[in-house]
C-alpha cells in the first residue's frame, strides 16, 4: 500500500513540473476592442503566430505558454467611428523552468486625440498587422 501511494505522489510531482505554464495578462483599460496577435520570435528566419486574442473595452485576456522564448505583441484596436490603430509592441521574453516561469501583465490605455498615436510601441500598417509570420 505504501508503494502505491509513493507511485502515485511521484507521478503528481512529475506531472506537476511539466505542466508549468507561463502566463501573459492583458488587461484592456482603453475604449477600444483589441485583436492581438502573440508572435513568436524566431532568429533563425521568419517569425510566427503563437495565438490571437479579442478583448473588449474593459475586460483582461490571458495567454499561456509553455515554453522559454522570445515573443512581441501585433495589436489592432477598434473603435466605431474611429480608423484602426495597428502597433507592433517590444520583444519581451518568457520563461518557463523547472525553477519557475514568467507571470507577465501588458495593460492597454489608449487617450483618444487626433494629433499623436498614444500607443508605446512602433505604429504599422495593416498590411503588416495582418502577417502572421
Amino acid at each position: 500500500m505504501k508503494l502505491i501511494y509513493t507511485l502515485i505522489f511521484s507521478v503528481f510531482c512529475i506531472s506537476y513540473s511539466f505542466a508549468q505554464k507561463a502566463r501573459l495578462e492583458i488587461v484592456n483599460s482603453s475604449q477600444r476592442t483589441l485583436l492581438i496577435k502573440v508572435m513568436k520570435r524566431n532568429y533563425g528566419g521568419n517569425d510566427r503566430k503563437h495565438s490571437t486574442l479579442t478583448i473588449q473595452p474593459g475586460y483582461r485576456g490571458t495567454e499561456y505558454f509553455s515554453s522559454t522564448g522570445d515573443y512581441y505583441l501585433k495589436t489592432k484596436a477598434t473603435k466605431r467611428d474611429r480608423k484602426p490603430m495597428y502597433e507592433k509592441g517590444k520583444p519581451f521574453e518568457v520563461y518557463v523552468g523547472h525553477d519557475g516561469y514568467s507571470v507577465l501583465t501588458v495593460t492597454y490605455s489608449i487617450t483618444e486625440s487626433s494629433s499623436y498615436n498614444p500607443l508605446d510601441g512602433k505604429s504599422i500598417s495593416e498590411a503588416e498587422f495582418e502577417k502572421d509570420y
